[in-house]
């Protein structure tokens, strides 16, 4: 093989080397647009980014599709967006024109309707017209099981006096003294 054929080979591998490699960069650099194309549809890390319009591996969801709520959870200083169709416990949904939010009940609500309307209340505090209160209103009473203010009913009684006369007859049944009649 003549020497100016061979140089000429020598050449030409030297030239594909670096047309190669930059060949498999360009190639590596539109694999990773696709990937991230991707995580902003919804397809990405592994399901938690399900309903999201927009999503970051490090923030979770920012903006969601129509009808999903957009949960934010708080973890110290950093918050991590979800998609949902239903806010979680505590939370209540408020659709806008941009973004449908999930926001958080008042202190004293478990679960809400808005940020107005309570529906279930937290331990030590009763339900009444949609409002929590730490004790029920005049005419009312607290219902242990429900932790809701019911109205009471004309018969029942209400008051200090009604309130001696009930343990004044509980301790006569206790003692078993019983009012006699005079005889006739």
């Amino acid at each position: 093989m003549p020497a100016a054929s061979r140089a000429r080979r020598n050449q030409a591998a030297q030239m594909r080397a670096p047309l190669c490699l930059l060949l498999l960069v360009a190639h590596a650099v539109d694999m990773l647009a696709l990937n991230r194309r991707k995580k902003q549809v919804g397809t990405g890390l592994g399901g938690n980014c399900t309903g999201c319009v927009i999503c970051s591996e490090e923030n979770g969801c920012s903006a969601c599709q129509q009808r999903l709520f957009l949960f934010i959870r708080r973890d110290g200083i950093r918050q991590y967006g979800k998609c949902v169709h239903d806010c979680p416990p505590g939370y209540f949904g408020v659709r806008g024109q941009e973004v449908n939010r999930c926001k958080k009940c008042g202190t004293t609500c478990e679960s809400c309707f808005s940020q107005d309307f309570c529906i279930r209340c937290k331990r030590r505090f009763y339900l009444h017209k949609g409002k929590c209160l730490p004790t029920c209103p005049r005419g009312t009473m607290a219902h242990q099981n429900t932790r809701e203010c019911q109205e009471r009913s004309p018969n029942q009684k209400k008051g200090r006096k009604d309130q001696r006369l009930r343990k004044d007859r509980k301790l006569d049944r206790k003692l078993d003294v019983r009012p006699r009649r005079p005889s006739d």
